[in-house]
């Protein structure tokens, strides 16, 4: 008996593009610019970008936000508080 595994997808190298709710057209590009508008929990992401519990995709959502908003925040703050696991930055964190 086979079961399928849904791949996990690194939502800190995936590119912009990547699709997070295909059906309503929504990509990690959306949600990163949700983020850097100032929205910081799942349920306001999907609130401004109009998805419901039941879109496919959405539980997905605090995952992505779980590496963006501190790396966003330390960004706009112009520190980083070492915790940017994956980052990529010259902070040498």
């Amino acid at each position: 008996m086979s079961e399928l595994v849904a791949e996990r997808i690194d939502w800190g190298r995936a590119p912009a593009d990547t699709p997070v709710c295909a059906e309503k057209e929504i990509y990690l590009r959306d949600i990163v610019q949700t983020v850097l508008d100032g929205y910081e929990t799942a349920e306001d992401v999907m609130d401004v970008l109009a998805l419901t519990s039941d879109d496919a995709g959405v539980e997905e959502i605090p995952a992505i936000l779980e590496i963006f908003v501190p790396v966003i925040n330390a960004w706009k703050s112009g520190g980083c508080g070492m915790g940017c696991e994956g980052c990529s930055g010259s902070c040498g964190g």
